[in-house]
């Protein structure tokens, strides 16, 4: 018997190195679960031998199992590298053939599925391109269409008002305008063809003509300059200067000390020199026999607004009554001089409810419009120019008649006078173009009170009050310790022009907003809306969760990886590339899995695999511990033969 024994030990012996060399091999294979060969004594079946003196009949191996303890997690470059931290196996799918793995080393094929180096699909709960769960479990296919847009329906604006701030006036401009712009020194100039010589005598010995180019002249220097280099082209060249004064007026100038004798144009100094636009505006000519000659009329600035008849203008201020302002008929050379005229008409009305004195300014800006201006300081403060005929009535040199076009009221973006503070966010119409919305904050007269203006790309909801013909401002009012009281929030609504949706409707929430004694300040901005996106990357989170990340900060869900466990995972059978198929030894089966983190199972951790369990030193060791068993059993059936050896050599 001790030959069949023998044989069984080293049978097994040979086994046990066959799982223990498995297990080197594979101790680099992600996900691997080393295996360990489990031996059984054998003993001959006899009904009538007693068991005490019983000899076994050797030993055979009973089984080769598995160990699934969990493997050390190590980290990775690829967000699809997934580790088991805990119970489960991920659910491979092979055109419907069902096999399960620890191994989460996984890519995305040309396809869009998530894949394993084999090609198997990993299943899980399925979403659509909307990031919406298709209801089914399946083969897990990513999506990597652009997300789409979302049009802002809130905005917030955290901001502190400053308390210590004054009023802005309001302003209202009435731009005077006609159907010829007044001449001024940037209006284009140009000499007809012909009358276009000056003809120069210097010193009274030297006499020549100077034929000045027939073209545009878009400023006074530019003819300045035409007329020196028509200059340098005669005898005249180095004794005859060109120049011109702040109103436009251009001098001729001797440079020897001496004078200019005589100044003629096309040898006859009644002839005009005609210019164009205005066909009325002359040249003048002076300074014959004189030290300098100079040529009025050419580009001095003018505002040419005569009045055959007394102008009647109606103005109304602070919302009160129409009254009704009379300019005297005459003519206004410049704006300056017409807002001087005007301020006297204003100012003649009177003080009181009936009278304007003292409550509208009249001056110009740097355009040369004519201004009114409200004294009474706060965002309540409007103005309205009109007259009884739509017109200023008034004709100059046959030009026709003069309007007084009065702007949106009290407030314009364009006149930081108009309010107090602003600040703007970017929005998001439905097709996901961006708009600039702002506010403008204007410190009304009234305590604790502040009118508020939005804006959308310089528009307003409503662009313009059908009554008044001004902006609405929504007014806002603290509370004497600086917090907000009502509103909290402003419904806006804006017309955009991009083939979006055509109302922009947004709520403005302004509840955290303070009026402090402090300098104005933005605390926080807000808005939910955004623009399309391009995927930028994925995340995979520890409930098996697939998100797509994208350049316009959102991400959307494209999957969900499900695990699967079982009752006896040995009872699962090796199908080989770090697969296993399920049996009846296995036990139950949870379907299409369930989620990482739910029940027993354990949780998912991207960019991470998990690691052979195999213990290099402990396999070693085994090995050297099978390798003696193995020699011992040959030595016992050495023994064995040695000892038949001694009956043969019995004599």
């Amino acid at each position: 018997m001790a030959f069949q024994q023998g044989l069984s030990g080293l049978s097994i012996a040979s086994k046990a190195l066959d799982a223990i060399s498995n297990n080197v091999s594979n101790s680099g294979t992600v996900g691997f679960k080393e295996a360990s060969a489990q031996f059984a004594d054998v003993f001959a079946a006899s009904l009538s031998a007693g068991s005490a003196t019983q000899v076994g009949i050797g030993a055979s191996v009973n089984k080769v199992s598995q160990q699934f303890t969990q493997g050390n997690i190590s980290t990775s470059s690829n967000t699809l590298d997934l580790a088991v931290n805990g119970a489960g196996f991920f659910r491979m799918s092979d055109n419907g053939t069902i096999t399960y793995s620890r191994n989460g080393q996984f890519h995305v094929d040309k396809e869009g599925y998530v894949v394993n180096s084999s090609g198997l699909r990993l299943t899980g709960n399925t979403y659509d391109a909307k990031g919406l769960p298709s209801g089914v479990g399946g083969d897990i296919q990513l999506s990597f269409g652009d997300a789409d847009p979302k049009a802002t329906t809130d905005a917030g604006y955290t901001v502190n008002l400053d308390s210590r701030s004054g009023s802005p006036k309001s302003l209202t401009q009435a731009l005077l305008k006609g159907t010829t712009t007044p001449v001024t020194s940037t209006t284009p100039l140009s000499f007809t063809a012909a009358n276009n010589d000056l003809t120069i005598t210097v010193d009274g010995e030297t006499t020549a003509t100077a034929k000045i180019a027939a073209n545009t002249y878009t400023d006074t220097s530019s003819l300045v300059a035409a007329i020196q280099t028509a200059i340098d082209q005669t005898t005249l060249k180095g004794r005859v200067t060109a120049s011109s004064d702040s109103s436009g007026v251009i001098t001729l100038n001797s440079t020897h000390g001496g004078r200019l004798s005589s100044l003629d144009v096309s040898g006859n100094a009644a002839t005009a020199l005609k210019l164009t636009p205005s066909a009325a505006t002359t040249v003048s000519v002076s300074g014959s026999n004189a030290t300098y000659a100079s040529l009025t009329g050419t580009s001095t600035a003018a505002y040419p607004l005569t009045t055959a008849s007394a102008s009647v203008m109606n103005i109304a201020v602070d919302g009160g009554s129409a009254v009704s302002v009379t300019l005297p008929a005459g003519t206004y050379a410049t704006a300056a001089v017409l807002a001087t005229a005007l301020q006297a008409a204003v100012d003649a009305t009177g003080t009181g409810s009936s009278g304007l004195k003292g409550k509208v300014v009249v001056g110009t800006n740097p355009s040369d419009a004519i201004t009114f201006s409200s004294a009474t300081a706060g965002g309540v403060s409007k103005i309205t120019v009109a007259d009884t005929t739509g017109t200023l009535a008034g004709t100059t040199l046959g030009i026709p008649t003069f309007t007084a076009t009065a702007n949106t009221g009290g407030f314009s973006i364009t006149d930081p006078a108009s309010y107090t503070s602003t600040t703007s966010q970017t929005v998001y119409d439905s097709l996901g173009n961006p708009h600039t919305q702002a506010l403008y904050f204007v410190k009304t007269a009234q305590a604790n009170k502040w009118d508020v203006y939005t804006s959308l790309d310089g528009g307003f909801p409503p662009e313009i009050d059908p009554t008044t013909g001004l902006h609405s401002p929504t007014t806002v009012s603290f509370d004497s310790n600086g917090g907000l009281l009502t509103p909290k929030t402003i419904s806006t609504s804006y017309t955009v022009t991009t083939g979006a949706t055509k109302a922009l409707t947004v709520t403005v929430d302004l509840t955290n907003s303070t009026q402090f004694g402090n300098s104005f300040a933005v605390a926080q901005l807000s808005q939910n809306g955004y623009k399309p996106g391009s995927l930028s990357g994925l995340t995979v989170e520890a409930d098996g969760t697939i998100l797509g990340n994208f350049s316009n900060g959102q991400s959307r869900t494209m999957g969900q990886v499900l695990l699967t466990n079982f009752r006896n995972p040995n009872g699962l059978v090796s199908v080989g590339g770090n697969q296993w198929q399920w049996t009846p030894d296995a036990g139950a089966v949870d379907g299409a899995g369930s989620a990482p983190g739910s029940g027993t199972l354990g949780v998912l951790q991207s960019a991470a695999i998990e690691e052979s369990n195999v213990d290099l030193t402990s396999e070693l060791v085994n090995m050297i511990t099978q390798q003696r068993a193995y020699q011992a059993n040959a030595q016992s059936i050495k023994t064995q033969d040695q000892v038949l050896q001694t009956l043969v050599n019995l004599r």
